[in-house]
């Protein structure tokens, strides 16, 4: 028993010998190199310190309960027709403007909604379909986003009626968060004019 001992105090003597030279050599080491140890502890806090500065400022907790940090921004756009009627689906009424529009709700950066609504024809002959949009604000915002539709082209009969979907695209640019910031944009909106064209 007695050299068991001595041969387990005799380990615990040379892992203590060990462990005393490590630390020694360790400090030595990072004394010697103490600049690079510096320069890598800057550059990890500088790290640090722009990730958290690019977070807070590219995310709205407000916006996001769910844990989704992109910057969400709410949304609305007028439609006015021309020679049609326009009703149903996502479409809705403000009676006091007397204006009909659809909410497009919050949408983040690289998100993607659709609009469906009938359409009807209050000409006597077959008409065509157009759409345009104006009206953008804040102005310029229009070059990162894009409105499309599902509509072919299809001549439309008297009181016709249609089911059109309208598509809005938001980009994902790091020029269009740029614009954001810029512009300090907390919302925007457009005017969608669908006309009937005569054929």
């Amino acid at each position: 028993m007695t050299k068991f001992l001595r041969y387990i105090l005799k380990k615990v003597k040379t892992a203590g010998v060990f462990l005393k030279k490590a630390v020694i050599n360790i400090t030595r080491f990072l004394y010697r190199s103490r600049k690079m140890v510096f320069f890598v502890i800057a550059i990890v806090l500088l790290t640090l310190v722009f990730s958290f500065l690019f977070a807070t400022l590219f995310s709205n907790s407000d916006d996001a309960p769910n844990g989704d940090h992109d910057r969400s921004i709410p949304t609305t756009g007028t439609i006015m027709v021309q020679g049609l009627e326009i009703y149903g689906g996502d479409i809705k009424y403000n009676p006091a403007s007397k204006k009909v529009y659809v909410d497009w709700g919050e949408l983040t950066l690289g998100a993607s909604k659709n609009a469906t609504f009938n359409v009807k024809s209050n000409s006597n002959v077959a008409v065509e379909l157009g759409l345009n949009v104006t009206g953008w604000a804040p102005a310029g915002i229009e070059e990162y986003l894009t409105i499309s539709w599902d509509y072919t082209g299809t001549l439309l009969s008297p009181t016709q009626e249609l089911l059109v979907t309208v598509n809005l695209a938001v980009a994902a640019s790091g020029e269009f968060i740029d614009f954001l910031v810029t512009n300090e944009v907390t919302a925007f909106g457009f005017d969608i004019t669908i006309y009937a064209t005569g054929v």
